[in-house]
């Protein structure tokens, strides 16, 4: 029985070094040793030879020991214990013998000692040499309760009077590691998605309040936390919203398991610090978000985004902030940290600080409740969030605030609250010259519908701003495209009004198996400084003088064309020369019969320039922008209809973004059997949009496309450019701001010479490849043919394709050869 207690308390230690980011795996791979693996090291058991526990000699080992990885340098000695009340007993002989012996041999150390295991609390110390004794190591005046990170390690080891750390929240890889396990617990209780937030919301909150001093058994374990979590309710003078988030008692599944969730929680910390500890706000946040299913994604904006439109619109001590919807209190918790800054603050000091400078408001009891226990957790429940319809509450402020921030719900159904609505009501609630920064769809600023709004917004308040972010900003709950609209009120916006378009590319997150972690250069920092500056940067920002009468505000029509990077116009060329290789290796079959097809003369192909009325021709007259380089137009309007479509020979181009477009391989009726001439450029308008192609067979192509056909005197690389730019250009688009002939005509290309070149020798190479393909085809073919004839007679002629339809493509084009020639 011992031994499964200290087998469970070693399992503890894992979970704890594992939270805080050390790998767990024997070295080279990880950092971590137990017991029974010092051996293969010489050094460590000459450190450690004699040291025993009870002083009487032998040899004895730490529970564990983590160590760099490439010379397995001792970095912490550790000890567990099976029962909490054991903690002093697992720090005392982490420090002596264990970490005296390594002292002893030069080498310096931190001592952990952990005490518990998952069927109670957890105790943890920890403690470092420093000036001839064993120190802990604190946080504020208390010794901290977490396992130092391998960042900290090193510090508090290079550092012999450092012995002060802020608490860290967990990676977003761990905290998504444990929602995950917590998710398919409370899926495993039944319990729906939509009352995931609550139960998660009242298990930390009650945990907290009660320092963990909650019943473990099944009969009594969900009441107490409900008590624990009503009082805290109570105490922060809630006491109306206290049964809004409780756990379901009578759910006996739930009973069972919710002591694995306490323990999650308790070794990622929850019931130790106090509420001064930012730490458990941002736990809250962070790891919160991973645990509600597809509901949560309507309660939470990340962190990162609600701390930089505070910082876009200096909050300050002296602000009155409001969010009309506040969801679970990030803006507010926010502005908070700003108003703070870096000074340590008791409870009673930060809720003088904003009581009366924090409002908050949300219809949804729950989602009132888990804002409430966000601020509790941070030492601030007593701020002014209101369950109320900011629409409709009598407390709702009236041109008394000085910044409205917030992310409105985006509307779904035609019932919804449209976003323009919560921008009205945001600015109301501004005194003259308050800020407004709300997220908001956006459609809102390219609707034609909404453009009487816009141009009312305008008439009596200015625009400073409009920022974009990454379309997977939402994910792993949605994915739509989204911007912060920034407004000063009762300013009308006149002729010499400036303001402020950005688009940021990288916010310092990136998707990685179905969870946003950080990434190296994020452009939040310089998207601040550019705004407070008025700086324009191609490609990234534009400061500039909008109309109040302009049809649109979205930052892909200000922001000015940049000159892309040779180096980033050859990743997107080979991409589409590597498709189109693919394209044929992937429907090799069906490509040489249409070959065979061609071949036989019976299919009508056109110059489609010849049939179009109104070809929208030199959209710009400079040479190196789309506009003159191509002709522009529609797809086919006879093809919109891809249903009345009967199987067949004949490629046709559509808004998807594989094989090279092609949506499928069809039989035209008589009437519509004319394909078009090649070659050309195809460009998505809905559905990929921006998945541009380079066309070189004869093909149909649907109305839900763009088409470029090359002018006089274009090359033909300039046709991998142009879709090039364009794919690198695409984020101006989506689908509330369509891809226009005028909206790309203006696009700038880079028509270098070594690009051209380096597209001319790639490309023959895809050549190349691609002969290979129907090469092989053809030999099989005849093959089959030899089979079927008698052995007499003479051999049947080899099938061949003539007229190559590389050829087709040269001659179409500008009789000026390209530099270095056309390709062989």
């Amino acid at each position: 029985m011992a031994r499964v207690s200290e087998d469970r308390a070693t399992a503890v230690a894992r979970e704890l070094l594992e939270i805080r980011g050390w790998q767990l795996q024997h070295p080279p791979r990880g950092n971590v040793l137990w017991k029974n693996e010092y051996r293969e090291y010489p050094h460590l058991l000459e450190t450690l030879e004699g040291k025993a526990k009870t002083r009487k000699g032998g040899d004895a080992y730490p529970d564990f020991l983590v160590v760099t990885r490439d010379s397995i340098q001792p970095l912490i000695v550790g000890e567990t214990k099976a029962a909490q009340a054991d903690i002093d007993k697992a720090i005392g002989e982490a420090c002596d013998p264990y970490g005296n012996a390594f002292e002893e041999k030069g080498f310096r150390v931190i001592a952990a000692g952990i005490a518990g295991d998952d069927k109670s609390n957890i105790s943890i110390k920890i403690k470092k040499h420093s000036h001839q004794a064993w120190r802990d190591i604190e946080y504020r005046g208390h010794p901290i309760q977490w396992i130092p990170t391998p960042e900290e390690a090193k510090l508090l080891i290079a550092d012999e009077d450092l012995l002060e750390l802020q608490p860290r929240i967990p990676s977003n890889e761990i905290l998504s590691k444990r929602g995950d396990e917590i998710n398919r617990l409370l899926r495993e209780c039944k319990i729906k998605d939509e009352f995931r937030p609550a139960i998660i919301g009242a298990f930390m909150l009650g945990l907290w309040q009660s320092k963990g001093l909650i019943r473990m058994e099944p009969d009594y374990i969900l009441t107490d936390i409900n008590v624990a979590c009503k009082r805290a309710f109570i105490k922060a003078g809630k006491g109306e919203l206290a049964d809004s988030i409780n756990v379901p008692e009578a759910n006996q599944e739930l009973a069972g398991k919710a002591r694995r969730i306490c323990h999650i929680l308790r070794v990622l910390n929850i019931t130790t610090l106090t509420a001064e500890h930012d730490y458990l706000g941002q736990l809250y946040e962070m790891f919160f978000r991973f645990t509600g299913g597809n509901t949560i994604g309507q309660f939470f904006t990340p962190r990162h985004i609600t701390q930089f439109m505070v910082d876009l619109c200096e909050v300050n001590r002296d602000d009155i902030i409001v969010d009309p919807t506040c969801g679970t209190g990030g803006f507010l918790i926010a502005a908070l940290n700003r108003m703070v800054g870096k000074e340590h603050m008791t409870h009673s000091q930060i809720n003088g600080l904003v009581h009366e400078h924090l409002k908050g408001f949300d219809s949804d009891p729950i989602i009132a409740s888990l804002c409430i226990a966000n601020m509790v957790l941070r030492g601030d429940g007593t701020t002014g969030i209101i369950k109320g319809n900011c629409f409709t509450h009598k407390d709702y402020p009236d041109g008394t605030a000085t910044v409205v921030v917030g992310n409105p719900p985006f509307p779904h159904k035609k019932t919804d609250t449209p976003a323009d609505k919560f921008v009205d009501r945001g600015l109301e609630a501004l005194n003259t010259r308050g800020v407004l920064a709300m997220i908001v769809p956006g459609s809102l600023l390219v609707r034609r519908d909404k453009g009487k709004w816009r141009e009312k917004t305008l008439a009596h308040n200015s625009l400073l701003g409009v920022i974009t972010y990454p379309s997977e900003l939402f994910q792993p709950y949605a994915s739509s495209t989204t911007a912060t609209l920034i407004l000063r009120k009762g300013m009308p916006h006149g002729p010499d009004t400036r303001s402020f378009f950005c688009r940021v590319a990288n916010d310092g997150y990136k998707l990685r198996k179905n969870v946003r972690v950080e990434q190296l250069g994020g452009q939040l920092p310089e998207a601040i400084e550019a705004f407070r500056s008025g700086k324009s940067i191609s490609g990234f920002c534009k400061t500039t003088v909008v109309p109040k009468n302009t049809k649109e505000w979205a930052p892909g029509a200000f922001i000015d064309f940049e000159e892309h990077s040779l180096e980033a116009l050859r990743v997107q060329a080979d991409f589409i020369i590597r498709g189109l290789v693919a394209f044929y290796a992937n429907h090799a079959p069906s490509l040489y019969k249409f070959h065979r097809f061609l071949k036989s003369g019976t299919a009508t192909v056109i110059s489609y320039p010849e049939i179009i009325a109104k070809p929208l021709n030199q959209l710009d007259k400079r040479r190196d922008r789309i506009g003159n380089l191509f002709s522009i137009y529609y797809g086919q309007q006879e093809l919109e209809n891809k249903d009345g479509l009967l199987p067949g020979l004949l490629p046709v181009i559509s808004s998807q973004g594989t094989n090279n477009g092609c949506y499928g391989f069809f039989s035209y009726d008589e009437e519509f059997a004319n394909l078009i001439k090649p070659p050309f450029v195809t460009v998505p308008r809905t559905g990929s949009i921006g998945e541009t192609f380079v066309q070189l067979l004869p093909c149909g192509v649907t109305s839900d496309c763009l088409l470029l056909i090359p002018t006089e005197g274009t090359d033909f690389e300039d046709l991998f450019l142009a879709a090039s730019v364009i794919r690198l250009e695409k984020w101006r688009f989506d689908y509330g701001r369509k891809i226009t002939p005028e909206r790309i005509a203006h696009i700038k290309i880079n028509r270098d010479s070594s690009i051209k070149k380096w597209i001319e020798k790639r490309y023959s190479l895809a050549q190349s490849l691609i002969k290979d393909i129907l090469d092989k085809l053809m030999d099989e073919e005849n093959k089959s043919v030899n089979k079927k004839k008698k052995p007499t007679g003479p051999k049947p002629e080899l099938l061949t394709i003539e007229g190559d339809w590389r050829e087709a493509v040269k001659k179409s084009l500008a009789k000026k050869k390209p530099p270095g020639g056309w390709p062989k």
